[in-house]
């Protein structure tokens, strides 16, 4: 009985030009959750697939990396993006058709449009020759790369290794 006469007191205030009660509890809610989906999703960094057979270097390095295409290089094989671009049964260092593969692959990969900034990430074992890395970085370059970059490990704080 008395929410029937509260209704009605409040429908009176209304048409006399008085202010409406807003209830902001469930607005509350609303604004709680959209700040917990945006806190969730602003601090999940984004993650390079790392094949299990890498061991990736070290680094003290803090940004995030960019969402790009990435060559996977470990002792035997070259993979961009995941896809198997050349294998062999011996090491890497110093095999010209590896190189002209993956050439070939960036080639295909620019022309697909896959990196419209033209930013590569390149994922290479920590025991790979530099002279294997710096063919690649310089195919990177040949295919008008401008931005190439190499993921590592992050470093634990204060570890003096």
């Amino acid at each position: 009985m008395s929410s029937k006469r509260s209704l009605r007191r409040a429908q009176r205030t209304l048409r006399s030009g008085g202010t409406a009660v807003l209830n902001i509890v469930s607005l509350i809610d609303v604004f709680a959750i959209l700040v917990f989906y945006l806190l969730v999703n602003a601090l999940n960094p984004e993650v390079l697939p790392v094949p299990a057979a890498l061991k990736l270097a070290e680094s003290e390095a803090r940004l995030a990396p960019q969402p790009t295409i990435s060559i996977a290089i470990s002792e035997h094989e070259i993979r961009i993006d995941g896809r198997l671009v050349a294998s062999t049964g011996e090491s890497l260092v110093g095999s010209v058709e590896t190189i002209r593969l993956l050439r070939a692959a960036l080639h295909d990969a620019a022309v697909a449009g896959q990196s419209p900034k033209k930013e590569i990430s390149i994922i290479a074992d920590k025991r790979l020759p530099f002279r294997v890395l710096k063919q690649v970085m310089s195919a990177c370059a040949d295919e008008q790369y401008a931005h190439v970059s190499l993921a590592v490990v992050e470093k634990p704080i204060g570890d003096g290794a």
